[in-house]
């Protein structure tokens, strides 16, 4: 490659969000730039620059605004506790619309596609988010095409990923797909981390452990959140 301008990757930090949907991407996508065959700039943004309170309590302080640097060409939004709110906001929608008319790639972690479909960014397209938030995603946004159990859908201007860890796996795709398949073999290596193109299924969660993860756990974790 001979275009020396950087590829511009921005991952999205707000209150609420998850960690491991954002640190997971941005480590890989990380690792990526500092041995990929064309510069790669990855950099974390919040809404407005500040430091943000993640779902289970870490603070962090990104590298800046969302509005900072120039449009980036590729965006990560992570999902979380948060999402909730940012699927409301007109203004955040807004601004995911006004990136993907520019061309920016839009991929999301978990429950970051409630976001994506709220913009209409996922009108007509295949796309998938954590187990959990399947049924509501579907019942939610109707025109949106919901794939179950494949830890990425790749619909070429928007990639989505299942849940939480799922998003490494979609960064590795991200890198086989901007680079080739050798590189991103070669991060997977790095991260220690099994990863094929071939595969992209989710691994079977059993019936019994979904019930016991919705009946038991979840309220546990939405208690937690709730206490602070």
């Amino acid at each position: 490659m001979t275009d020396t301008r950087p590829y511009r990757i921005t991952v999205l930090l707000f209150d609420g969000v998850e960690e491991l949907d954002f640190t997971g991407p941005w480590e890989t996508l990380r690792i990526w730039q500092t041995v990929a065959s064309r510069p790669v700039s990855v950099r974390t943004a919040s809404l407005d620059g500040a430091p943000v309170r993640c779902a289970l309590g870490l603070t962090v302080t990104p590298d800046g605004g969302i509005d900072d640097e120039p449009l980036p060409d590729l965006v990560v939004h992570p999902g979380g506790a948060g999402i909730e709110a940012l699927h409301a906001d007109q203004a955040h929608l807004a601004r995911m619309r006004t990136l993907a008319e520019h061309g920016t790639i839009m991929t999301s972690v978990c429950n970051g596609a409630m976001v994506y479909a709220a913009a209409g960014l996922l009108d007509g397209r295949a796309a998938t988010s954590h187990w959990l938030v399947l049924d509501e995603l579907a019942e939610k946004h109707p025109e949106v095409e919901v794939v179950r159990d494949r830890r990425w859908v790749d619909s070429g201007p928007v990639v989505t990923s299942a849940g939480i860890t799922a998003g490494i796996d979609m960064a590795l795709h991200l890198i086989d797909r901007l680079e080739n398949t050798d590189m991103a073999q070669a991060v997977a290596g790095v991260l220690e981390h099994p990863w094929d193109p071939r595969v992209d299924l989710v691994a079977a969660t059993s019936p019994e452990t979904r019930r016991h993860t919705l009946t038991t756990i979840v309220p546990r974790m939405q208690a937690a959140r709730r206490d602070g």
